[in-house]
């Protein structure tokens, strides 16, 4: 009877055995055969474009799954699951590296920037002011910036931005965006078949700069999105003085549309910041005062982007949200000869 038992032990440690190779076998070979994917047929094919939202994870998989192939001495099947994961490593490498902070060309102070979606359902505008005027940015990029809350907001914050008539653009109802500055701001208008981009002058006392407010839509409406994102890089190989762009792209730096817009601008993120800085979701967002827990940030969808005219001093994504489903992320520049 017992030896009945220890052999019905062993089949089921075959079994499982035999269920857990295939099973990383499936998943090396799924990850092989997405790896070219990205490029072709791209972002508009789901699977590719949830793997691409979510690659850092992929670790979280692999690095356990490496070692169980090695323990069970699957040599074909750890080379297997090597290459994805260097691979994953290699791309985000550069966030865990150190860099250069210190320009030799600047020749202006510093901008802060930062960009805030402040959410559409939150309410605690005590704790999204108390944020930004921690912060104390040079200029302001607010999305889901809807109704009453926008005039609350703005109330909260005369004290930090004194002169509103000059020093803010299109912070209403209508729009939901809002650019707040140090400086004054001349307004050129929204081009919504650009991601709603809200865009406006800031007058500096090193010379003028473009700052755009951008707001994609969710990558869920694909098409609409990829469009978004080809008229927005339409006018960006256009712009040749200092421009600054702020928002929620809704997109991670693994995306296709991603890659189209960081041919033309640099993201202050991979040039100052540390670590995957995921801003979404934030660990507690509030609806209607009651706080949902959330167990970790998963995606860094928001993000500061400049052009060639200036340098990165500083990047960070704060670890408080006010409230909101997005963490805020700030960025220091400098512009340079």
């Amino acid at each position: 009877m017992i030896s009945l038992f220890i052999r019905f032990l062993k089949k089921i440690f075959q079994l499982v055995n035999y269920l857990i190779g295939a099973a990383l076998w499936l998943f090396g070979i799924g990850l092989m055969v997405w790896y070219p994917m990205r490029w072709w047929p791209g972002d508009r094919f789901t699977p590719v474009q949830l793997l691409n939202y979510f690659m850092p994870w992929l670790l979280l998989a692999l690095l356990p799954a490496l070692v169980v192939a090695a323990l069970s001495r699957r040599r074909w099947l750890v080379l297997m699951l090597i290459m994805p994961t260097a691979l994953i490593m290699y791309s985000y490498a550069p966030l865990f590296l150190p860099r250069s902070t210190t320009p030799a060309l600047a020749h202006s102070g510093r901008i802060k920037v930062m960009s805030y979606n402040v959410w559409g359902r939150n309410r605690n505008i005590d704790d999204m002011a108390d944020i930004i005027r921690q912060e104390q940015p040079d200029v302001l990029f607010l999305q889901e910036i809807y109704g009453s809350k926008a005039k609350s907001l703005r109330k909260e914050l005369q004290n930090l931005y004194p002169d509103q008539k000059r020093y803010y653009y299109t912070m209403d109802e209508a729009y939901g965006q809002g650019i707040i500055s140090r400086y004054p701001l001349t307004p050129l208008g929204t081009s919504f078949d650009q991601g709603r981009a809200q865009k406006a002058i800031m007058h500096t006392p090193d010379g003028d700069i473009q700052v755009w407010n951008i707001h994609l839509k969710q990558p869920r409406y694909w098409s609409l999105h990829y469009r978004q994102v080809v008229n927005l890089v339409q006018k960006l190989a256009d712009i040749d003085q200092p421009l600054i762009i702020g928002g929620d792209f809704n997109t991670t730096e693994q995306s296709e549309v991603y890659k189209m817009i960081d041919h033309y601008l640099d993201n202050a993120h991979w040039e100052a910041g540390w670590g995957f800085g995921f801003s979404y979701p934030a660990t507690s967002p509030a609806v209607k005062g009651v706080t949902i827990p959330v167990p970790t940030s998963m995606l860094r969808i928001d993000h500061i982007f400049h052009n060639d005219h200036f340098f990165t001093y500083s990047a960070k994504t704060l670890s408080n949200s006010g409230g909101s489903d997005h963490y805020p992320v700030v960025s220091e520049l400098s512009l340079i000869r």
